[in-house]
């Protein structure tokens, strides 16, 4: 009886040792076809969701800026009007009149000094340099305490008037890469969010919210460069005029002794 029961137990092991190895794959294959259909959904969703039009020009890419860049845009036009009219105001024939500084040299080559074609001559010129020079030619007959405080009382509103609005070129290229670092953070958080809410998805999905919020640091240096450049050349310029005016009032302070003689 053995001997039958051996041959029966035989084949049915090989029968389970043959069935095993194909239940198992069959197991190991159901979590890869899981995966498959998950990614395959979430290509899916990924592929139905509506592809945004990227920004092209730079009117698009100042739009995707929102409204920090329309703050820039102003900001933009602000220094530029008033850069315009301090080139009008701040030119030579308006400041120092080259027909006024070759009259004088003329007068003062000759001695004495004559005041009052002095006088008359800066009248015919009217401009800071001759509120200046009138102010040290009608005090030549004083002490030179008296000139120097007469010549540095008109200098000081005079110079006053030249650098006027140049405050504005400082405070826009103070102000506006400050508002281009508020405008990405801004925008950063917003994309951030959107991530939050949505999920990541593909790498293409956040990388424009990223570069549209830093279009307002570009906006912003790019508004703050120009003015800045622009603030300190017409310093300079005021400058040099203050420098040429002064040594003009020093040789006609100088006559003071020759035409006291």
């Amino acid at each position: 009886m053995l001997s039958r029961i051996r041959p029966a137990t035989l084949l049915l092991f090989l029968f389970l040792a043959a069935a095993l190895p194909g239940a198992g794959e069959a197991q190991e294959a159901q979590p890869g076809a899981t995966t498959g259909g998950a990614e395959a959904a979430a290509q899916d969703q990924e592929e139905a969701r509506p592809t945004k039009r990227q920004p092209e020009t730079l009117l698009e890419f100042a739009i995707a800026g929102g409204w920090v860049m329309l703050i820039l845009c102003i900001c933009s036009i602000v220094w530029v009007g008033f850069f315009v009219e301090r080139l009008i105001v701040l030119r030579r024939k308006k400041v120092i009149p080259q027909e006024l500084i070759a009259g004088l040299r003329n007068l003062l080559g000759t001695m004495p000094f004559d005041r009052d074609r002095a006088s008359a001559l800066v009248g015919q010129h009217p401009s800071p340099a001759a509120t200046i020079f009138k102010a040290a030619i009608e005090r030549l007959h004083l002490p030179l305490e008296r000139i120097e405080k007469g010549v540095h009382n008109a200098a000081t509103q005079e110079i006053f008037q030249l650098r006027d609005r140049l405050w504005i070129f400082a405070t826009v290229s103070t102000v506006a890469p400050l508002l281009g670092l508020l405008g990405t953070v801004i925008g950063l958080v917003q994309t951030f969010r959107e991530v939050a809410v949505s999920g990541l998805g593909a790498g293409a999905t956040l990388a424009p919210g990223i570069y549209e919020a830093l279009v307002t640091t570009v906006g912003g240096l790019a508004t703050a460069i120009p003015a800045l450049v622009i603030y300190y050349w017409l310093q300079a310029r005021v400058d040099a005029y203050v420098h040429e005016i002064d040594r003009m009032v020093v040789e006609i302070v100088d006559t003071k002794s020759a035409h006291t003689a």
